[in-house]
């Protein structure tokens, strides 16, 4: 079946992996634990790709992916433009037909083979964690992608700096934005049973959003069986909890 799998997805030996490191919010350590979450958990062998600035040391074990600098995009909410580089069909050939994106504040608890045992044709993203509070609404969350940098090419290309930098009418509150109005036609979403946000669904048991307090405030954190990938986003980040449940995995 794994075999079978492989040729219907392209995965063969070997699955390609990326993450993204700009300017001095995440250290390098955050990388190297991603990666090696990715290889406790990934049946195929992780090549990993990484995208950062021409002037940082990338370790040899990498792929490095040099940034074109953008001037006026740094800092913690600018930095996370520079996802739309992994479209730049540049950095990529013919060997590495799909990407498999992660958020270096993505922790990952579990086997990830799902991720890539879906239908290639589509681009297949996390859910938007305000679903959560609001259910029907069904926009990408972009810490995890799986996609054809080639085929998405256009969403690099028609990227315009302008409409970001000092622009007080960006139409876009972000990254995930810009990227799921290119291809929202294409988009399919991983369970939500898989991938889960920290704050709102591990941290003390998860927030009741009725009254906007923990289910267990002060208590443990908690994951269900079948999640394989808690993420980070916003505060706190992995090096700042205290979390057994984290410690864990996150190493």
């Amino acid at each position: 079946m794994a075999k079978k799998i492989k040729r219907l997805t392209s995965v063969t030996d070997t699955i390609d992996c990326a993450c993204l490191i700009h300017d001095t919010l995440y250290d390098w350590s955050y990388v190297d634990k991603l990666y090696r979450g990715l290889e406790r958990n990934l049946t195929p062998t992780v090549r990993m790709h990484v995208f950062t600035e021409s002037n940082r040391f990338v370790p040899a074990n990498y792929i490095r992916h040099d940034l074109e600098e953008w001037e006026g995009v740094r800092g913690p909410k600018r930095s996370w433009w520079y996802k739309i580089q992994l479209f730049n069909s540049n950095h990529w050939n013919t060997d590495w037909s799909q990407m498999l994106y992660f958020d270096l504040d993505s922790v990952i608890t579990g086997n990830l083979d799902w991720l890539w045992n879906v239908n290639r044709d589509r681009f297949w993203a996390a859910r938007d964690f305000q679903y959560l509070m609001k259910s029907s609404r069904w926009k990408i969350n972009s810490s995890v992608m799986w996609f054809d940098p080639c085929k998405y090419n256009y969403v690099y290309t028609d990227f315009d700096l302008k409409q970001i930098i000092n622009n007080p009418r960006c139409p876009w509150h972000g990254d995930q934005d810009y990227i799921f109005s290119k291809v929202k036609d294409d988009v399919s979403y991983y369970s939500t049973d898989q991938i889960v946000s920290y704050r709102w669904q591990v941290k003390e048991g998860g927030m009741d959003f009725r009254y906007r307090k923990p289910l267990n405030p002060g208590g443990d954190s908690t994951i269900d069986s079948k999640t394989s990938i808690v993420i980070f986003h916003g505060n706190p980040k992995p090096h700042e909890v205290n979390d057994s449940l984290i410690s864990r995995h996150w190493r």
